[in-house]
């Protein structure tokens, strides 16, 4: 007779084939047209079985977007581990900015790539959910997405703390960031005749832009409020 833990294991094993067997179709038709008939179908299990593992297909799609937040949390910490901040001065060049610059960005895209490559259907159906039909679906995405967002904040306070260089709005950045690479993954699924590495440079090159047009503003403000000190 199996364990407890056996059969623990039976049925994680079984949820995930639905959740993998869910994934497909939703790239092949979308998730509005997901059953669990088709699911079941897809997954091999009779249809009755998909009640010991989900309520309802909101049910299953709310798992996927957990996994997908944790895949994404994941790829956050590797990035982290890759990202430094070369300090910057007032005086310092325009390509010695965009250098240090980089050092935050082509880690973070890079690393973004490399899970899309290899998660492609579940960030996917993460990101294309957030506007879909079903409103279970569009909370977790929204709850997982300030998550996230708070995450890459958190870290670049930390960055702008230990550089001493304002990044303005750092939310705002955080919430940019995110969007320029998951549009680039989104972009991969649907044009796979693209090289990621083109994608990959692209989007380097637009996050390189945006920081270092937010901190060229920073320093200007900072610059006119001590020129106003001095009057």
């Amino acid at each position: 007779m199996p364990s407890r833990k056996d059969l623990k294991k039976q049925k994680e094993k079984t949820s995930q084939a639905l959740i993998q067997a869910a994934l497909q179709l939703c790239a092949e038709e979308g998730y509005a047209s997901l059953s669990l008939r088709s699911v079941a179908r897809k997954a091999g299990i009779a249809p009755t079985s998909f009640y010991r593992h989900f309520r309802e297909i909101d049910e299953m799609g709310v798992a996927m977007v957990v996994q997908a937040k944790e895949v994404m949390i994941d790829c956050l910490a590797k990035a982290r581990k890759k990202i430094t901040f070369p300090a910057i001065k007032k005086k310092d060049s325009p390509e010695h900015w965009l250098k240090s610059i980089e050092c935050i960005t082509r880690p973070f895209v890079e690393t973004f790539i490399t899970f899309s490559e290899k998660n492609n259907q579940l960030l996917h159906l993460f990101f294309q959910e957030n506007t879909g039909s079903s409103e279970a679906m569009r909370l977790a995405i929204f709850d997982a997405t300030d998550q996230l967002t708070r995450l890459l904040t958190d870290d670049l306070t930390q960055l702008s703390k230990t550089s001493k260089r304002a990044f303005g709005d750092i939310r705002l950045i955080a919430e940019a960031m995110l969007t320029l690479v998951s549009e680039s993954g989104m972009k991969m699924l649907v044009h796979p005749e693209i090289k990621p590495g083109d994608i990959t440079g692209r989007v380097i090159q637009k996050l390189n832009l945006l920081l270092l047009g937010v901190m060229a503003i920073e320093q200007s403000r900072e610059q006119t409020k001590q020129g106003g000190g001095h009057e």
